[in-house]
């Protein structure tokens, strides 16, 4: 196929691009391997036998989540100048609603998270250490209702992410393997192919993935 081809998009869309660039596709599945590392290592923390494992387990998580807050600020930024594929222009209005629904209650849960975080470590007396390198500065002083209010605000929000990162993870397959459209296609490392749905045409430009 010509580089240089360019194949109609679709009708509402309002850019030229079929896929999400290098660095949002870098960033997005970053986020994903770090809020997995995260759980697994607050879950491990309450399975492992020694405190002193228990202690490292809850600095890792502590850690990986004021990274994950970074990451999703700098996604963001980079978004907004970014050129975002569109969803498909035959899906209907009330999934497309839901798609962006989802997509920015994710963005919100995963900067709100890290920051109940600190809130509970901060209240509690104590700062965060990032991966053992240096304690970052409170936020906040020492203050056991919001402490306890933090905490439980923070396992709130835990299971809400984790819901959301489902259904997400669930509307991908759904549009790869039912409606076969390139939604996921548009966030693989690798470009794939055009649409197997002949009613689904997607634009192409000259640009190295």
């Amino acid at each position: 196929m010509n580089a240089e081809m360019q194949l109609q998009a679709t009708p509402d869309s309002g850019n030229q691009i079929a896929s999400y660039d290098r660095v949002l596709k870098g960033v997005h599945w970053g986020s994903l391997l770090l809020v997995a590392t995260s759980y697994a290592a607050v879950w491990s923390s309450h399975l492992v036998a020694s405190g002193e494992r228990a202690v490292l387990l809850v600095q890792l998580h502590r850690s990986v989540g004021v990274t994950i807050l970074a990451l999703t600020l700098f996604r963001l930024a980079w978004r907004w100048s970014a050129q975002i594929p569109s969803l498909p222009a035959e899906l209907p209005t009330i999934q497309k609603l839901a798609a962006r629904a989802t997509e920015y209650a994710l963005y919100a849960l995963l900067l709100a998270q890290p920051v109940l975080g600190i809130l509970h470590t901060n209240a509690r007396g104590r700062r965060v250490e990032f991966f053992f390198i240096g304690q970052l500065p409170p936020i906040v002083g020492p203050d056991r209702v919001l402490a306890k209010q933090a905490m439980t605000a923070h396992e709130v929000v835990g299971y809400l992410l984790l819901a959301l990162i489902a259904m997400h993870a669930a509307a991908a397959l759904f549009h790869h393997f039912i409606r076969r459209d390139d939604v996921l296609n548009a966030m693989l490392p690798k470009q794939a192919p055009l649409s197997r749905r002949g009613n689904a045409p997607l634009a192409w430009r000259n640009k190295a993935f």
